[in-house]
């Protein structure tokens, strides 16, 4: 019997775009294998928040077709969503998307999809935390030195003293896409300064890191029927530093499926820790540097990138799996989500 599915697109975030593109690879994907998955409708968040459905094909393709749907007041949306008996599939990514805000959402209102435990969206939009608590439970793994920031309250010249000497990587904290990503080859506080101002219009928390020269790896987890399903380890291969560009423009960096070795097997090993530590629901991708034979931490991307092109797909597809596998997956990972009762009465007697 074929799935249902709502695929859930856009969202007021600034990786909106990232979302309709993964929409257009995704929507293609699904409609390819009709006997397995049937896609019910669609709702697209625009830019401003609102919501816009589709309840029958031919399916929206670009935004202009995806602003074109009925509009509908969220809490409208939300409760349809809710009522609804397809498999919502989200799309939706960053902020108000992997954030913990509408995985909140659908937790309160009981809305069947692969939006996952709120706790692990908010920390995946956290690099400083999930960093912490990555190499805190997990020994012999280590992240960048780093100092977070207030943008409303940092000293240049204090961080600059705290984290020491060399170059510097700074990044809003609770973005993701790299967006506003800046490698400082020969830091100071004026460069250090123009960096932070940059992000502080859409993150107050800065992130400021040394810069650690090695190979990058990049580690998909993806489980099935409860158990993981072993994706290769990419190599991230550019001229010196991953910023926006280099993940968005062609040709700016090459993307290598490795052959297993004792490196990308520890690498996918931190992944899976991680991923189950946080409890992820159905697929992620963490990302590492590996330099003088120390593996460092630098996040884990709760909903990564579902282009054509993108990492995650293509080291499904190096396991003989696809898109519609993914889907398919996720609602069964939700459905045998151990259940917990929230309500107990008590008595206080002061």
């Amino acid at each position: 019997m074929s799935l249902h599915i709502t695929l859930l697109v856009g969202g007021r975030s600034t990786e909106h775009d990232a979302s309709l593109h993964g929409y257009h690879h995704v929507l293609h994907e699904l409609l390819e294998a009709p006997d397995r998955v049937v896609v019910d409708s669609v709702f697209y968040i625009d830019r401003t928040g609102t919501a816009h459905f589709f309840g029958h094909g031919p399916w929206p393709e670009d935004e202009r077709e995806l602003g074109a749907g009925e509009v509908l007041p969220l809490g409208a949306a939300i409760e349809q969503l809710r009522s609804g008996s397809s498999f919502v599939f989200s799309l939706l990514h960053g902020n108000e998307g992997e954030d913990g805000g509408w995985q909140g959402l659908a937790e309160v209102c009981g809305i069947r999809g692969n939006f996952g435990p709120p706790l692990a969206s908010a920390l995946g939009m956290n690099k400083y935390l999930q960093a912490s608590l990555a190499t805190a439970l997990l020994p012999g793994l280590r992240t960048p030195r780093s100092v977070l920031v207030r943008t409303e309250s940092f000293d240049a010249r204090l961080v600059l003293q705290e984290i020491g000497p060399g170059p510097l990587v700074v990044k809003p904290n609770r973005m993701g896409a790299s967006l506003l990503t800046t490698c400082l080859r020969e830091p100071s506080e004026q460069a250090l300064a123009k960096a932070v101002a940059e992000a502080a219009p859409y993150d107050n928390q800065v992130l400021v890191q040394e810069f650690v020269s090695g190979r990058e790896y990049s580690s998909s987890v993806y489980r099935e029927n409860g158990r993981f399903v072993d994706l290769p380890v990419a190599e991230v291969v550019t001229q010196g530093f991953f910023g926006h560009d280099e993940k968005h423009v062609k040709g700016r960096a090459r993307i290598d499926l490795c052959v297993e070795d004792p490196t990308t097997k520890a690498i996918r090993d931190y992944a899976h820790s991680v991923f189950e530590a946080t409890e992820v629901a159905t697929f992620a991708r963490c990302d590492f540097l590996v330099r003088d034979g120390e593996t460092y931490f630098l996040e884990i991307n709760t909903l990564p990138g579902l282009m054509s092109g993108s990492i995650f797909p293509r080291a499904l597809a190096a396991v003989g799996r696809t898109i519609t596998d993914l889907v398919v997956a996720a609602s069964g990972d939700y459905d045998c989500r151990p259940a917990r009762d929230k309500v107990r009465e008590y008595d206080i007697s002061h």
